[in-house]
């Protein structure tokens, strides 16, 4: 794990709509969710892919106990956020978006996993 650069432009917009998604999937807040995601975003996981925002935002409700625990990151240079559980990571998420839209959800699950990703956390 590695620190990473705090940017602004194109950086700090991805930010602020993964921030976005966070406080949504924490308040389990359907509406705000569902600001955050393309209609058509897909959600990748080891479950297999979920198609569609009604479906992605209801997964993402299930997230929310992660969400509590998550530090924004970068996951493999996507911006993300891991969840930590007792200072262990546990879960990853990545993120893929077009026009501040997240068309793209990549979940990965269980210590060994998230560790063998390249993360980055940003300053502060």
């Amino acid at each position: 794990c590695r620190p990473a650069a705090r940017g602004g432009g194109a950086a700090g917009r991805q930010r602020a709509v993964v921030d976005r998604f966070l406080a949504a999937a924490r308040a389990r807040d359907a509406r705000a969710l569902a600001a955050v995601l393309d209609p058509d975003v897909v959600a990748f996981s080891e479950r297999g892919p979920v198609h569609g925002a009604p479906a992605v935002a209801e997964g993402a409700a299930a997230f929310a106990h992660f969400a509590d625990v998550a530090r924004p990151a970068l996951v493999d240079g996507a911006v993300g956020a891991v969840a930590f559980v007792g200072g262990r990571p546990v879960s990853a998420v990545a993120f893929a978006l077009r026009e501040d839209r997240i068309v793209t959800v990549s979940v990965t699950t269980g210590e060994d996993r998230v560790r063998a990703l390249d993360l980055a956390f940003p300053d502060g």
